[in-house]
């Protein structure tokens, strides 16, 4: 991913910090339709240009998949704790069907942690 690319949208509207997102998750418009439930790249070219507004459901379903809060994609605000990458591990966390899985990802974390030091 081009990061130069990404750092230039314009994230002062609902439409660019949509767009913003999509691209950092990596997924094209047609993906994010489809992970939406919404035929097509059009509906979500609508809502990055501004052309188009958001349903609530929409706009709850959109924070989800985009790992991050109806809040932000509606004002740009994020509180402190919200951090794009901790939202992405509780979203995966949630999706783990068993307890095996997610004790399995939390010593992979701890792992991590502890190459940091």
């Amino acid at each position: 991913m081009d990061e130069m690319k990404i750092n230039e949208i314009d994230t002062s509207t609902v439409g660019g910090r949509i767009k913003y997102l999509r691209k950092q998750s990596g997924m094209s418009q047609e993906q994010l339709g489809w992970a939406l439930g919404l035929e097509g790249k059009s509906v979500i070219y609508g809502y990055e240009s501004n052309r188009r507004g958001l349903s609530g459901d929409i706009l709850i379903e959109l924070a989800r998949i985009l790992c991050t809060t109806p809040e932000y994609i509606m004002d740009g605000t994020a509180s402190a704790e919200e951090d794009q990458y901790i939202l992405a591990a509780i979203t995966l966390m949630k999706e783990m069907k068993t307890d095996k899985a997610k004790k399995a990802a939390l010593e992979h974390i701890r792992l991590v942690t502890m190459m940091e030091e």
